[in-house]
């Protein structure tokens, strides 16, 4: 299991998010209505790399959630 990657701002190794024990807001914001998740630390940068977070089959998955009113989450 991977719990850590680097950081493509800072070429920091760091943890991985852990949702149980940090806050979602802390470390990610929703960008372009909702189409693209945003790294705002080190953890949400590598996390969102790590598990490839805006690959272009979740981007287009999130088009269509956002056309029909289903996202972003509040």
């Amino acid at each position: 299991m991977q719990t850590e990657a680097v950081d493509n701002v800072t070429g920091h190794s760091v943890s991985l998010y852990h949702p149980r024990q940090q806050n979602w807001h802390d470390h990610f914001a929703w960008q372009d209505n909702g189409l693209v998740i945003a790294g705002l630390t080190s953890v949400g940068r590598a996390t969102i790399n790590a598990l490839q977070m805006n690959n272009p089959y979740v981007r287009r998955s999130r088009e269509l959630w956002i056309e029909n009113g289903w996202h972003p989450p509040n």
